[in-house]
């Protein structure tokens, strides 16, 4: 009787072979039904509580970043991950350090083109070099060139989807604030609904400071490109 039950595997380690998570990677995943932030390359699950605690995602620039939802209320279906909009002021955050440290690469892409211009002008009028091997040097930096002003374009197609996305949802929200502000002008604002109104606020603010971002962010990269 010993020998059998030795044999068989412990119950516990039965159940967690058993238990299934839903799958995110591939999937495109969103903010308040709206906003597309990317398509998710993983996740991470707390299996006791059956929670989607972390997701790492891919934008259409090909950056990746991790959001955290430990305290996100998480939609998951065949086609799509849906975060709660209360994510928001968390991908506020990452989006700025993204956008931050991508427009400083192109700025030091832009700075190191302008040098070798320069360099190379220089070059030739102190005759160093002939014509050919400039214009052979000059083609080359032409192609950088190239390649700086679409990726220019390409953040800022990038950009200018998420505030389009973002002006949708403040309208939402706008709804939404005007419908309890009038609630607490009467005074007949409930606890869980004032709880609500200063969550509201609050994830307005993060989309006003978006928007900043991102105007102010296409502006550098106009200069930039």
């Amino acid at each position: 009787m010993y020998v059998f039950w030795r044999l068989l595997p412990p119950l516990g380690k039965q159940e967690k072979k058993d238990v299934k998570v839903p799958t995110v990677r591939g999937k495109p995943v969103y903010i308040g039904g709206v906003l597309l932030v990317g398509v998710a390359e993983k996740g991470e699950f707390n299996v006791k509580i059956k929670k989607l605690v972390s997701i790492e995602v891919k934008d259409s620039s090909g950056q990746s970043y991790h959001i955290d939802t430990s305290n996100v209320k998480v939609k998951i279906t065949r086609e799509y991950v849906d975060l709660d909009i209360s994510a928001l002021p968390r991908f506020f955050e990452v989006k700025v350090r993204e956008v931050g440290r991508m427009i400083e690469e192109l700025k030091k892409t832009r700075g190191e083109l302008d040098k070798s211009y320069h360099k190379l002008e220089e070059a030739l009028l102190k005759g160093v070099i002939g014509m050919d091997v400039y214009n052979e040097q000059i083609k080359r930096l032409q192609e950088r060139e190239k390649r700086l002003r679409t990726a220019c374009i390409d953040m800022e197609k990038s950009l200018a989807s998420v505030s389009q996305s973002l002006a949708q949802l403040k309208l939402e929200l706008e709804k939404k604030r005007e419908r309890l502000e009038a609630k607490r002008l009467l005074e007949k604002l409930e606890e869980s609904e004032a709880e609500e109104l200063g969550k509201v606020l609050n994830i307005l603010g993060s989309i006003n400071a978006l928007s900043h971002l991102i105007t102010s962010s296409i502006i550098q990269l106009r200069l930039i490109c």
